[in-house]
């Protein structure tokens, strides 16, 4: 059935190939290699698309369009020199991933547009991409770009907003109708629609280079792209850490006219757990750069410096941060002692990397550095001890001097940067995420993007760009109460489709909704023990932060132990089971041990968890769950373990705000 299926839609698309430039007004038409997505091409007055699933209509006609400074517009009166069908099927080897190997399986519509420019459909099983390519000898201006999506009737919608000026990545998700997005606001991608009594239709975007991010904006039932844009003049001089604008032009790009522009994307899943798996972002972006070798990245657990400290403000102190360590003889802080006993517990617990957060250095001054830290001693004693140091640094210190900066903690032995403060996503910002990869990759140096914009990709071209933040994480419960468990089984049926992120999971302070409040210096977190441990397998960051300090998972060796059993990246990943805003549930494999992992909202619940992802064969479990009463107490877990054949059934147990996970190793194995 399924190759019958191929060779139909194979001749489709041979007859759709052999057909004569169609006249205004005609419909073109590309299928998903299943056939059950269909995407119409029409050419009137503006090009425009539109989407059926399933017979259903999940767009109605949705112009495109981009328009260029002089008042040309790429799109409009459309007239078609040629066209170009073409099936894709292969499988792509990652360099890490969610899974390790991904198979890219598309339709492709290639439509040739007289006035040099052309556009792109791809539809896959899992959802439709299209984008424009222009062959313009001069450089182009462009004013603005045309990117709609016209749903036929009201929906609700998921997602993150606020006004275009600000920078919203890190906010909680709102759900309500899509037309209460008003005018003067705008939704951070990706944008999850439910379609009343259908699927859900995800919107994002790929390949960003060279280009601003893209919101959106609502009216009624349509949502339209809007975009920042391109800055005259920055604060780059100023004292304050984030570059912003301070003048902006009345236009969104100025780039080469000989190129290919973002990719606009709509997955489609009809259950909620099948956008966890969709790798629609991944293989559009661009691959690898020329001439780059990536042989030397490596992923893993990351110990975090930031999220348990205090700030000293009293007289001549440095105002740096201070970190907060017990059960130690010396005292603890920005100094050289506090960062040898973070080594070595890396070292005694198999965690790769050690982060050194604000403090090593004057943000703005990498030459200024605290003396008490003695970094030079740190880092030749973190690679003795075969460990890997991150510095943090803001953005705007960076540019000044990029090759000459990169150069140098190069030679420093320095492992990697923790790049904060970006907060843009106009064109210029999005040059300068590429330019630090770009520069980073050549001088071996891992990246971490905080406050920063979505990934959209980047770390296929660059796989030394390990994680972004752009979500609202644990660092949050230091002020308020939002990142609870109803908020952490939401976000990654939206914030995980742009790419991997930093959400810091693993706090070992757990209390429920009654007993909470933000505390700085002393920080909790809302849900269960469970729910912060399961984190590790179901939120995707190659780069995982453990967010508390040593001290606190010293005093709890067992949490401690089944955290660093946890992998950072996979060979594969199956989503199972899960509804968003209320659970999740994710299995994940490396090597030959499989992770599952299950996160609950503040609903108590229980749910079967059939085995059948698991190979034939016996395996040992060793459970880490929900005690009794962690609906009284979230850090109240239970680890058990016992054996079981693949395909059988467990029973999991959710607390309000709970969680659950499992290690399954195969019985030979032990």
């Amino acid at each position: 059935m399924i190759l019958l299926r191929k060779i139909v839609g194979i001749l489709v698309l041979m007859c759709v190939a052999e057909r004569s430039p169609a006249a205004s007004g005609e419909a073109l038409v590309v299928s998903s290699p299943d056939g059950k997505m269909v995407v119409s091409v029409g050419l009137g007055g503006k090009i425009s698309y539109s989407v059926s699933y399933r017979g259903r209509v999940l767009l109605a006609a949705s112009p495109i369009s981009i328009r260029l400074y002089d008042g040309r517009v790429i799109g409009e009166r459309p007239a078609l020199l040629s066209k170009k069908s073409d099936h894709v099927e292969n499988l792509l080897q990652t360099v890490y991933g969610r899974n390790a190997e991904i198979k890219e399986d598309y339709n492709e519509l290639y439509l040739r547009f007289k006035d040099h420019y052309s556009v792109v459909f791809r539809v896959y099983n899992e959802g439709i991409a299209y984008r424009f390519v222009t062959q313009f000898k001069e450089p182009l201006k462009i004013r603005d770009e045309e990117a709609s999506f016209v749903f036929p009737g009201p929906c609700k919608g998921y997602y993150r907003k606020g006004n275009k000026e600000d920078y919203l990545y890190e906010a909680v998700y709102e759900c309500s109708d899509l037309s209460k997005i008003d005018s003067g606001r705008v939704a951070i991608m990706p944008l999850l629609v439910q379609i009343p009594e259908g699927p859900k239709v995800a919107i994002t975007e790929s390949d960003i280079t060279d280009y601003p991010g893209m919101y959106l904006r609502a009216e009624g039932n349509v949502l339209k792209g809007s975009f920042r844009n391109v800055p005259v003049e920055t604060n780059v001089d100023s004292s304050q850490w984030t570059v912003s604008a301070t003048r902006t032009a009345d236009y969104i790009a100025e780039t080469a006219g000989d190129r290919s522009f973002p990719w606009r994307i709509l997955m489609v899943a009809d259950q909620d757990k099948d956008l966890l798996n969709n790798e629609m972002v991944y293989l559009l972006a661009r691959g690898p750069g020329r001439g780059l070798d990536f042989s030397w990245v490596r992923t893993g657990l990351i110990a975090n410096d930031w999220w348990n400290l205090w700030w000293d403000h009293s007289p001549g102190a440095t105002g740096f941060q201070q970190i907060i360590l017990t059960g130690v003889d010396f005292k603890s802080g920005a100094n050289y002692e506090t960062y040898h006993y973070i080594i070595d517990y890396a070292e005694k617990n198999d965690i790769p990397f050690v982060n050194i957060d604000y403090g090593w250095c004057d943000p703005l001054n990498f030459s200024k550095i605290e003396s008490k830290l003695a970094l030079p001693r740190i880092l030749a004693y973190a690679k003795e001890r075969g460990r890997g140091i991150f510095l943090w640094c803001i953005a705007k210190t960076l540019y000044r001097d990029l090759e000459k900066n990169m150069e140098l903690f190069s030679l420093w032995g320095v492992a990697g940067l923790k790049v904060d403060f970006f907060e843009r996503d106009d064109q210029l910002g999005e040059r300068d995420y590429q330019r630090l990869a770009e520069c980073a990759a050549r001088h071996h140096l891992l990246l971490e993007y905080h406050g920063a914009t979505n990934p959209a990709g980047i770390s296929r071209a660059y796989p030394n760009v390990l994680t972004f933040e752009a979500v609202y994480g644990s660092e949050q419960n230091n002020v308020g109460d939002q990142a609870d468990p109803d908020h952490n089984v939401t976000m990654p049926f939206l914030r995980s489709l742009a790419g991997p992120f930093d959400y810091a999971p693993g706090s070992m302070n757990n209390v429920s909704r009654a007993h909470f409040h933000p505390f700085s210096g002393f920080p909790l977190t809302l849900g269960t023990r469970a729910h912060q441990v399961a984190m590790f397998v179901v939120y995707y960051s190659p780069l995982q932060f453990m967010c508390d300090v040593p001290s606190n998972y010293l005093r709890e060796p067992d949490c401690l132990h089944f955290i660093t059993r946890i992998p950072a990246a996979w060979d594969l990943s199956v989503p199972l089971d899960g509804h968003i805003g209320e659970y999740i549930v994710m299995a994940r494999k490396k090597g030959r041990e499989w992770f599952a992992g299950a996160m609950n909202n503040w609903d108590a619940r229980t749910i079967t968890l059939t085995c059948d992802f698991l190979e034939k064969g016996n395996y040992e479990v060793e459970i880490f769950r929900d005690g009794i009463n962690a609906d009284l107490n979230g850090n109240d877990y239970k680890i058990e373990r016992r054996q079981l054949r693949s395909g059988e059934k467990i029973s999991v147990d959710l607390a309000p705000g709970g969680g659950w996970v499992a290690r399954f190793t195969p019985v030979d194995m032990r």
